[in-house]
């Protein structure tokens, strides 16, 4: 197999198949929970020539791979056989930088771990509601006819209906008895909305209770709300439930209780904080979008290579759910990827050693597709000029589309072919924060590199 011997190599630095309690990945990177944290060799890892990089996580380890992350995945799985270890011994094998963290942030991880799998789904869904709108732009289909109105439902159907995928991840993370019965409750939920139930009413009433009819479609609180909610609910039912009955009475008692409490009470409270959500984020980013997209810009680098992007996930949903598009975080991003595909192909433009100059050019390229982290763990972090040209050029890239306002009316990763997602009033906008940045990055970095050429390794 091609990757046989990397995939030995790996193996042999996380501790054996025998520590490797799960493994998963995502577009670049390999991500291994563990048993056994101090029996992964770090500089091991970082020897192999194809690991671009490594970083720690949370009872595990995720190795950066780059674009080869798939074939890697499917040889290691074909060689090796990995049994799930129990939650309770993984908590004892967890790291014990864990229990110092901030409650925020142990929150905000915690947040981050329930959106991180919705991410393939919202990117189909944007990419699809590019789509659309390119058709009804440029009138390439009857906006009346059926296969229009089937593409934008296709585009449309999973952000309405995100309620019961958040349910079904959060309660995965969150460790429910069973997910599914959270997204039977949110399946009641929405289907208040839907059904026409409460015809123009704002009040209904459940044995004199009063019932707020919430909006539930397109919504991510509710979700959240009602699966913290059955994680205590689901302790006290299986206390008072004898067992003789139990195989009935516990789900019977968890759902009728737990559907409940979230229409007279977790579901309107629900949409309090998603009002106040919107407000906070109208007061705090969208009032000052200039400064907080010329921040994210020029930070995007480093928050993507610690994971602390994921952290913001949750918001950047939000702020899509509340008004049907992104505000602040897909101008940073096509800004900040733009700048460092410019910045790494103007350290290939002026590099005499041709083993860097390839390097650099496959990795810009793939850059400009969206892809990242090849370009950011083999040159941005090998040579930190190339990653100050990439700071300055992505912050300067992410101020202009905060001035210029720039919109992304879908969710993909932020590179050429994801240009669609921009579609709409501020296109050309987008348009020329893109350029703005590739230009700046490119033009930076031949200038500072060249001016420290001697030195340039």
């Amino acid at each position: 197999m091609k990757y046989e011997e990397l995939s030995k190599k790996i193996i042999e630095n996380v501790g054996g198949a025998e520590n490797v309690s799960k493994l998963v990945h995502c577009s670049t990177r390999l991500r291994f929970q563990l048993k056994n944290l101090s029996k992964i060799n770090k500089e091991g890892l970082k020897a192999i020539p194809e690991v671009l990089g490594i970083k720690d996580q949370k009872g595990g380890v995720q190795v950066i791979i780059g674009q080869q992350v798939d074939e890697v995945f499917d040889t290691i799985n074909s060689m090796y056989t990995f049994e799930d270890t129990p939650m309770e011994q993984e908590a004892l094998v967890e790291n014990e930088n864990e229990k110092e963290k901030n409650p925020f942030v142990k929150f905000m991880n915690l947040l981050a771990d329930c959106f991180v799998p919705l991410i393939p789904v919202l990117i189909a869904a944007g990419l699809t509601s590019a789509i659309s709108t390119l058709i009804s732009t440029f009138g390439w289909l009857d906006t009346n006819g059926t296969t229009y109105k089937i593409i934008d439902l296709l585009a449309e159907a999973p952000l309405y209906f995100i309620p019961f995928i958040i349910a079904h991840s959060a309660g995965k993370r969150i460790g429910v008895k069973n997910s599914y019965m959270t997204m039977a409750v949110m399946a009641s939920l929405v289907y208040l909305n839907v059904s026409g139930i409460a015809g123009e009413e704002t009040y209904l009433t459940f044995f004199g209770l009063p019932v707020r009819v919430a909006t539930y479609t397109n919504s991510i609180v509710p979700a959240l709300l009602c699966v913290f909610a059955q994680k205590y609910i689901e302790v006290g039912v299986h206390k008072i439930t004898p067992k003789a009955v139990s195989t009935f009475l516990e789900p019977l008692l968890t759902y009728l209780v737990l559907a409940i409490l979230m229409l007279v009470a977790l579901g309107p409270v629900a949409e309090y904080i998603s009002d106040g959500l919107a407000w906070l984020l109208q007061v705090t980013v969208n009032s000052n979008k200039w400064l907080v997209c010329g921040v994210l810009g020029a930070l995007m680098v480093p928050l993507i290579s610690t994971g602390l992007h994921y952290s913001l996930m949750p918001v950047i949903v939000a702020n899509y759910m509340v008004l049907g598009y992104d505000t602040f975080w897909a101008g940073p991003a096509f800004a900040s990827n733009m700048a460092l595909a410019g910045a790494v192909l103007g350290y290939a433009f002026i590099t005499k050693k041709k083993d860097v100059k390839e390097v650099c050019v496959a990795t810009g390229t793939t850059a400009l597709l969206g892809i990242t982290e090849p370009a950011i763990y083999s040159v941005a972090f090998v040579n930190r000029k190339v990653l100050y040209a990439t700071c300055i050029a992505g912050g300067i890239g992410g101020l202009v589309s905060g001035i210029l306002g720039v919109n992304s009316y879908g969710m993909a990763p932020a590179g050429l072919t994801s240009i669609p997602v921009l579609a709409g009033p501020t296109f050309v906008n987008g348009i020329i924060t893109i350029v703005v940045a590739i230009v700046l990055g490119f033009v930076i970095s031949v200038i500072i590199n060249k001016a420290g050429e001697k030195n340039v390794q």
